[in-house]
């Protein structure tokens, strides 16, 4: 039988060729997406500063008194040594006045040397660091900077730039800038003497280092006993690479960017090349309706006629895969490559090429491949031969009364999930993400659509062109299926690349707009490289013109009330000139309370809790400390911004990391502007750190980062929306193609052949039509309650050159397909068409 399925796949190479190309599209795109996700997952966080220490003990806040730790793991078996680590913002600042970041987009980091040997870190030049003035570098960051040993080097790191004579240097990580300083110098520029960041521990020769964490484990959970409320106050113990996600807990990981963009394409890659499969062998099984029916008529029985059809369906599918799988694997490197340039992923992260994910997404494909065809063949494997052959000569119109209720139920649902996805921010991404049900729910529903525009476009069409517009109505009203099966690809088509456009247009813009209520300020001095340090606000505010300054420092916190815990990204404050700076909305209470131990929550981070103005909650510092706070006032702009403010002084002695990536501005009454910016950028000479930008220069700066964030991914969508380009015009012919007897007979019984073109640009004009029609509906279905989410309103501004790129594009892909497919099959002799010969 399996002989037999390829000797016909071979002898019908024509017939076959539309199914053959949708299943290359779908493993080419499918492939691809599949080993970029492998490649991901595969690339870990690898360890660099814990190289030497298979055990490694911290979490996200710092433990405050690590001594009685660190004695009670010096006496585990099996431990060497324990060594505590700190951790703290420094970098070096160039003789051009560069800030330098670490490399890849890693941190730089100051520590003490006496943990260099977790590492381990080991001199290449030099000596260690003895003065409070003296520091070591690794070499790659001193080449940057063009210095040597003995060299001096202006560093940024808590306190105002000042130079650092350069005593030693060590071989460089790949992923970040370290700075050693001598631990008294250290303890002072990370704000502890007790505490650690980490706590490292190396084995003896021998030692087993499962024994040594399970150990650790126990120690641990001894030193820091816990009722479960403060879960945020128990150190982890961590190996292998979990100690890379330990030690880069601040920074992305190699393949964080790349696993997302991967997974959240491959998911809609997915939807697409199902689809496009589905509709592509449904609509060859449905050509062959005849010859099965002959087959049938010859004594074949339904079994061996599904058998033959699952079995040509399987042959087809693996000579795709030869074509198509290697062709994706190259579509995966070009694709990393390209990723790599635009600095998404780091050049570290390799391109793996296993068995699994081509095998996953070939066998995803041949199940699909074979449901599709199983589908289309079983009714008419199961009617009797003649009904079959009067059926496959004029099929009947029906339209399938359980696709048509599982449309209609699915369009529901959606319906339903969209009107309640309305009325919060988190109903944007509710929304975004029922494009693809809208898409199910249209291609369910495609009989049906056919048959409605039937009857709608009838009267008006004939009118219009009494012969060719009949002719095209008459056809659409028979062949709702192949309606379907053409239309289906041409929404898939313009409803992806509508939302891969313009959704992040809408967000944008939604973003640009909220900012522009939050912001009071008309001048915006950001941290490039390193944050600004906390005597900076303080100069700015000496400056003459200035009305008020203040720092927004950024701080993971855990709350906490009654049973309810939240973690999110608190905005540390001076609450004096506060409401000069920001309006967040506040929408309870009052920020002139903020004062004391009084916070302010964001509506998210309240309604989480469950607290309202006046309520108490437990706050987890990072530095590993609790305390309590009075709730005084509730605010609803808290996206992008902070999910609660903190008075400086209340978090003063609280957060290691002081740095402030953005200073607000405000002139004072009748002040000018400009003349205050020239201010504050030759105050930046002092500060090399901060960026300055007055109110326009700012909020234009946040729309390109918002649009250039969603660069990536709309590359990606593209290529989804590329590929569904190719799958259109693949339908479209062979939509067309199957009617060269239909053509044939017209021209035999005296139409003529334009006659005949006109009717197919009628039906076509109709198809594309109804699809944009489509499209464009489920691109507003989509857009209206993610812009209602953000913004309020229901109606999203668009471009309008991109609105007609999509809309015209699509147009001239579906119209030109039919046309020039119609335009070729008319130029075979009639007779020959339907197999006669002179």
């Amino acid at each position: 039988m399996l002989k037999l399925a390829w000797k016909t796949v071979r002898g019908r190479k024509a017939g076959f060729a539309g199914g053959f190309v949708a299943l290359c599209l779908s493993l080419v795109l499918t492939v691809a997406c599949g080993v970029l996700l492998e490649s991901a997952l595969r690339a870990g966080t690898p360890t660099e500063r814990y190289a030497a220490a298979p055990v490694v003990i911290g979490g996200w806040t710092r433990i405050p008194d690590a001594g009685p730790l660190v004695d009670g793991l010096s006496r585990l078996p099996g431990a060497a040594a324990v060594v505590p680590e700190l951790s703290f913002p420094a970098a070096v600042v160039t003789a051009s006045g560069q800030v330098l970041t670490g490399p890849q987009g890693g941190p730089s980091l100051g520590h003490s040397w006496s943990s260099a040997v977790l590492a381990p870190f080991r001199l290449i030049a030099g000596r260690a660091p003895a003065g409070p003035d003296e520091v070591v570098l690794d070499d790659a960051t001193a080449a940057r900077a063009g210095v040597a040993v003995g060299a001096t080097v202006r560093l940024a790191t808590v306190e105002a730039p000042r130079p650092y004579t350069v005593t030693g240097l060590v071989a460089a990580p790949a992923r970040q800038s370290v700075l050693f300083f001598g631990p008294e110098q250290a303890a002072r520029l990370a704000g502890t003497r007790t505490g650690a960041d980490a706590i490292g521990l190396t084995a003896s020769d021998g030692a087993d280092p499962r024994t040594l964490a399970a150990l650790a484990g126990q120690a641990v959970a001894e030193a820091f006993p816990t009722d479960g409320s403060a879960p945020w106050s128990r150190p982890r113990v961590s190996t292998g690479e979990r100690r890379g996600e330990q030690e880069f807990a601040g920074a992305p990981g190699p393949g964080d960017g790349l696993s997302s963009l991967a997974g959240t394409v491959g998911v809609l890659s997915l939807f697409v090349a199902a689809s496009v499969v589905a509709g592509a062998l449904a609509l060859n099984v449905r050509q062959r309706l005849r010859e099965m029916a002959l087959l049938r008529a010859v004594g074949a029985t339904s079994g061996q006629v599904r058998r033959m059809i699952a079995l040509e369906t399987l042959v087809l599918t693996a000579a795709a895969a030869a074509v198509g799988g290697p062709v994706g694997v190259g579509l995966a490197a070009l694709l990393r490559g390209e990723l790599v340039d635009r600095g998404v992923v780091g050049p570290d992260v390799r391109l793996y090429v296993g068995p699994t994910a081509p095998l996953i997404v070939l066998a995803g494909t041949a199940v699909t491949a074979q449901l599709a065809v199983w589908a289309a063949a079983r009714r008419a494997s199961r009617v009797e031969p003649t009904r079959a052959l009067r059926e496959s000569a004029a099929p009947p119109p029906g339209v399938g009364r359980v696709r048509t209720l599982l449309g209609v139920a699915t369009l529901a649902v959606c319906g339903a999930v969209l009107a309640g996805s309305t009325g919060s921010r988190r109903g944007a991404g509710t929304a975004e993400s029922m494009v693809l049900v809208l898409l199910l729910a249209v291609a369910l529903l495609g009989p049906l659509i056919g048959r409605v525009t039937g009857l709608l476009v009838g009267w008006p069409v004939r009118r219009l062109s009494p012969v060719a517009g009949h002719l095209a109505v008459a056809e659409l009203r028979a062949q709702p299926r192949r309606f379907a099966a053409a239309v289906t690809p041409l929404v898939l088509a313009v409803a992806f690349a509508g939302t891969a456009l313009f959704v992040p247009v809408v967000k944008a813009r939604a973003a640009v707009a909220e900012d522009g209520r939050r912001l009071l300020a008309d001048q915006v001095i950001e941290a490039g490289g390193i944050g600004l340090p906390p005597q900076f606000p303080a100069a700015v505010r000496r400056l003459p013109g200035v009305g008020a300054a203040g720092a927004v420092v950024p701080a993971t916190t855990a709350f906490s009330a009654g049973t309810s815990s939240y973690t999110g990204e608190a905005g540390i404050v001076d609450p004096q000139g506060l409401t000069e700076l920001v309006d967040p909305g506040v929408t309870s209470g009052s920020l002139s309370e903020l004062r004391g131990t009084g916070i302010a929550l964001g509506q998210r981070a309240a309604a989480a809790l469950g607290t309202r103005v006046g309520g108490t909650v437990r706050i987890g510092w990072t530095d590993g400390s609790t305390g309590t706070a009075t709730v005084v006032a509730v605010y609803e702009r808290d996206a992008r911004f902070a999910d609660a403010l903190l008075p400086a002084e209340f978090a003063a002695g609280h957060t290691p990391d002081r740095l402030a990536p953005t200073v607000l501005v405000r002139s004072a009454p009748g002040a000018d502007p400009r003349l205050v910016g020239r201010e504050l950028r030759d105050l930046a000479a002092t500060y090399p750190m901060a960026r300055v930008s007055d109110r326009a220069d700012y909020d234009e700066a946040r729309r390109l980062r918002q649009q250039s964030a969603t660069a990536v991914g709309r590359l990606l969508l593209g290529m989804i929306s590329l590929f569904t380009a190719v799958a259109v015009v693949n339908t479209l012919v062979m939509a067309t193609g199957e009617r060269l007897r239909e053509f044939a007979l017209l021209r035999l019984v005296g139409t003529t052949r334009g006659q005949v073109l006109r009717m197919t640009a009628w039906e076509g004009g109709i198809t594309v039509g109804v699809g944009l029609l489509l499209g464009a509906s489920v691109t507003a279905a989509v857009l209206v309650p993610v812009n209602l989410a953000l913004t309020g309103t229901a109606w999203p501004s668009l471009p309008v050159s991109w609105v007609g790129a999509v809309l015209g594009g699509a147009a001239l892909l579906g119209v030109g397909t039919v046309l020039l497919t119609a335009r070729l099959a008319l130029r075979r002799r009639p007779v020959e068409a339907i197999g006669l010969r002179d």
